[in-house]
């Protein structure tokens, strides 16, 4: 009898941890395994057809276009980026990177950004990277 009894609880007992870990990894996940937002990269050559583009043509582009479409805030860095151009030759030229946490729904004006930037400064493209992400601000406490 004391046998069945140990049985019945370690199967409840394992049935608890085990829908405690559903549970956790539910909560856990953003929206039940959606994402809660979009990390959106976008790779702008500062080199054109008419010379390099100048930090006041970069701020101007930011402040008109960037910020417009993303008013919440975005991240801009300098790289240096590689690639290779449609005559078939590896290219080296400075970039800056956009870094844009935005809903899931804002792909469509994160390429609409690449297009204008792609059209102001007569480049051949502009790569966009998305990555579906769960990020949170942490506040100071107060």
């Amino acid at each position: 009898m004391r046998a069945g009894n140990n049985r019945q609880v370690a199967s409840k007992k394992a049935l608890l941890t085990f829908l405690l870990a559903v549970c956790l990894c539910l909560c856990g996940c953003a929206h039940y395994g959606k994402p809660c937002g979009r990390e959106y990269k976008v790779f702008c050559g500062m080199s054109s057809p008419e010379g390099e583009v100048s930090e006041a043509d970069w701020r101007r582009f930011c402040d008109t276009h960037v910020t417009a479409a993303f008013p919440d805030g975005y991240t801009s860095f300098e790289g240096t980026g590689y690639w290779r151009n449609h005559g078939d030759i590896t290219m080296r030229e400075n970039t800056r990177v956009l870094l844009i946490v935005a809903p899931v729904d804002a792909k469509e004006k994160v390429l609409r950004l690449a297009r204008q930037y792609c059209e102001m400064f007569h480049q051949e493209a502009v790569l966009v990277v998305t990555s579906n992400i769960d990020a949170a601000f942490v506040e100071e406490k107060k």
